[in-house]
């Protein structure tokens, strides 16, 4: 399934990369943003050493970030995209501030289709919080009336998915 996941996201223009730890992951972390500021949308606690190498960034400055760390609830392989938790305003918006996008997404939470992401999305949408359920599909593209297409418009230019092995 991740070989189907890679070639739909990267049919539509995403990076797909795969990492078999969280020192690659940071060492790529570390290399595409160079290190300018990283914003993040939820992170869990299992990913809180993160926040030792990029220090989080107040909201204020999610206009000025050139980057947004975000993770995955899981992978849909037949379309390439994403199921993304963004409940939390603030955090939203880094996602759709930032020009470049980083996306983990655990190779075990990439499933065959939607069809199946279904138990996820019901659980998620009745846990009693505010949800606000994403489903992202490569970088941020519109078309005018003329067919012609542009990329970043309403969102990031770049969508890098970051596939953690073994998690």
């Amino acid at each position: 399934m991740v070989y189907q996941f890679t070639t739909a996201a990267e049919a539509v223009g995403a990076t797909v990369k795969q990492f078999s730890g969280m020192s690659g992951v940071v060492r790529y972390l570390q290399e595409v943003s160079g290190g300018e500021k990283v914003a993040f949308s939820h992170l869990p606690e299992e990913y809180a050493e993160l926040h030792e190498i990029f220090p989080p960034v107040p909201p204020t400055e999610y206009p000025q970030v050139g980057f947004c760390l975000s993770v995955a609830q899981a992978g849909i392989a037949g379309t390439g995209s994403l199921l993304l938790d963004l409940s939390n305003t603030e955090e939203r918006s880094a996602t759709a501030l930032a020009p470049i996008h980083l996306v983990l997404l655990k190779k075990s939470t990439i499933l065959p289709d939607l069809r199946a992401a279904a138990p996820l999305l019901q659980s998620a949408l009745t846990a009693g919080k505010s949800g606000y359920l994403s489903i992202t599909t490569g970088p941020s593209r519109t078309a005018d009336i003329e067919r012609v297409l542009t990329i970043g418009v309403h969102g990031p230019k770049e969508l890098h998915i970051l596939i953690l092995e073994g998690a």
